[in-house]
């Protein structure tokens, strides 16, 4: 009978391993508080924690979080913004792909290895070993997500299928969309005081302060604000990930 139920017992756990999502990346960098959202449990985020598939990633105030993912992308979330995992294909013999959700607030992306996409509620941006900062926030009631390219190019289209166009953003320069808004023509440059701004949010040497979207005069944007915090992801992708 003892053997019986250690068979049993092995087997449920072979099969709850089976279908557990794999780790992707992990934590290396920790100020303030974190919270790693995981299937119904909710983790207090420390440095060398582990990353996995559809984990949702939320900072608190004067909190900041930075990430290493096993394709060598790292991200930086700045202080009270989420961001979910939703696809991570990765292979060491070829070139695979990941999808981040940032759901609110500042995210800086350092790509690695992976085609890499951010999809916010308005817009998706898709890079290749680049450096950009993504905002996502209210105006008006407006939500907007602002792409500010630091380094290399990112191509930005909109999270609306039926809106067709692309705007390609290159260093030093930014791009607001606005939900439900005509699409950009154009990215303009990034004003130094205010991408500089951005990089602060989500530097751990520095200090957090808040700055409009970058491709329009500040006087233009008082009064903006972060997403709700219920505000969905844009696009939800399956999940996948191999590793040869």
């Amino acid at each position: 009978m003892r053997k019986l139920i250690l068979a049993v017992c092995m087997f449920l756990l072979s099969a709850t391993m089976a279908w557990a999502l794999p780790d992707v990346g992990s934590v290396v960098a920790q100020r303030g508080d974190t919270e790693i959202h995981r299937d119904n449990d909710t983790l207090k985020a420390r440095v060398k924690d582990r990353i996995q598939l559809r984990d949702i990633i939320e900072t608190q105030k004067k909190s900041r979080t930075k990430m290493l993912f096993i394709d060598e992308s790292i991200l930086t979330l700045g202080a009270e913004s989420r961001a979910s995992i939703e696809e991570f294909v990765y292979s060491k013999e070829g070139r695979g792909s990941s999808v981040f959700n940032l759901i609110d607030g500042y995210m800086r992306t350092v790509v690695g290895r992976n085609n890499f996409e951010v999809h916010t509620p308005s817009l998706v941006a898709a890079a290749r070993g680049t450096v950009f900062v993504t905002t996502v926030g209210v105006l008006d009631g407006r939500p907007f997500t602002t792409i500010t390219v630091l380094e290399g190019t990112v191509e930005v289209t909109s999270s609306d299928p039926s809106v067709e166009g692309m705007v390609v953003v290159h260093a030093g320069q930014s791009v607001t969309v606005f939900l439900g808004e005509p699409f950009p023509a154009s990215a303009g440059p990034a004003p130094e005081l205010v991408a500089g701004g951005v990089v602060h949010e989500t530097d751990d040497e520095t200090t957090t302060y808040i700055v409009p979207p970058m491709d329009q005069a500040p006087e233009q944007l008082t009064g903006w604000t972060r997403a709700p915090v219920d505000q969905p992801p844009v696009q939800q992708q399956e999940c996948c990930y191999e590793e040869n």
